[in-house]
């Protein structure tokens, strides 16, 4: 990055519209302010950067952009506002300006309601400090996040849309899985399994992408009406598929064929080896 040779000063301003009229937020009001300052500070070079009508909860505004743009650039020297939640709401974002855009750029920032100024040492020991403090919030949120589906599951909802097992639909309203056409399905994997069908031959019988999909089909207690989550299982308010002796008799098929597999194989790592993208285990096929 080449350092322009006249670099300016960058005066941020942010309004939402909750707070575009408030006195000492709107527009004017900060714009006097910084203007005030740059007059005591001697600063003549220096250009507005104004989002009016912009929610401070993330960076995503068209005069933040251009002003992290030029910043990149070389072209600016530091940034002012007026106050540091004007730079943004978001104390992870907060970071990311200063860690991430401003001093790898050599670009100074100052806030003047809160005195904060990156170019005194104590302005730096700052940046460690909220860089704590947003660790601290992120793992707080987390565990919040954790807690929250805990006690979701411990309820007998589902955890959500993204993981929906194959026979289920989710009900979002309800919170539930909800069986849909292919249900059936289910019970047919499960009732040919233990009848003697292989997981390579089931999945292709049912348009699977891999034998993987089988095993996740088999191994699911969600198919019994229940939950399983970091460990723990829980009775859920949703529909079971199929019933425990089922379940049971397929477990018990797939443990037998798992060793049968070990013991008396005549091919080297079949059964033992697995693909680490589908998980399928290797076997043998004669071309």
């Amino acid at each position: 990055m080449i350092m322009s040779e006249n670099r300016k000063t960058a005066l941020y301003i942010r309004v939402s519209t909750d707070s575009q009229y408030e006195e000492g937020y709107s527009v004017e009001a900060q714009q006097e302010k910084l203007k005030a300052y740059c007059k005591i500070k001697d600063i003549s070079n220096y250009e507005f950067y104004i989002d009016g009508g912009w929610s401070g909860s993330n960076i995503d505004r068209p005069e933040m952009k251009r002003m992290i743009t030029e910043i990149t650039q070389g072209k600016i020297s530091s940034v002012i506002v007026y106050k540091l939640d004007r730079l943004s709401r978001s104390q992870k974002d907060t970071v990311f300006l200063l860690e991430d855009v401003f001093n790898p750029n050599d670009c100074d920032f100052i806030s003047l309601n809160e005195n904060f100024d990156t170019t005194s040492p104590y302005g730096k020991a700052m940046i460690g400090i909220l860089s704590v403090f947003a660790q601290l919030e992120r793992e707080n949120i987390r565990e919040r996040t954790r807690m929250g589906m805990y006690e979701r599951v411990k309820s007998g909802l589902w955890m959500g849309g993204d993981s929906t097992p194959f026979g289920y639909d989710y009900d979002r309203e309800k919170g539930i899985l909800v069986p849909n056409e292919h249900a059936e399905d289910v019970r047919q994997i499960f009732d040919l399994y233990i009848q003697g069908y292989s997981i390579t031959r089931l999945a292709k019988m049912f348009g699977l992408s891999s034998d993987r999909n089988i095993t996740l089909i088999l191994d699911r207690v969600t198919y019994l009406g229940k939950i399983q989550y970091n460990g723990e299982i829980f009775e859920g308010k949703h529909e079971a598929i199929i019933d425990e002796q089922t379940f049971r008799k397929a477990q018990s098929e797939r443990q037998k064929r798992s060793t049968k597999n070990v013991i008396t194989s005549s091919y080297l790592l079949t059964g033992l080896l697995h693909c680490g993208k589908c998980g399928a285990k290797m076997r043998y096929q004669k071309w």
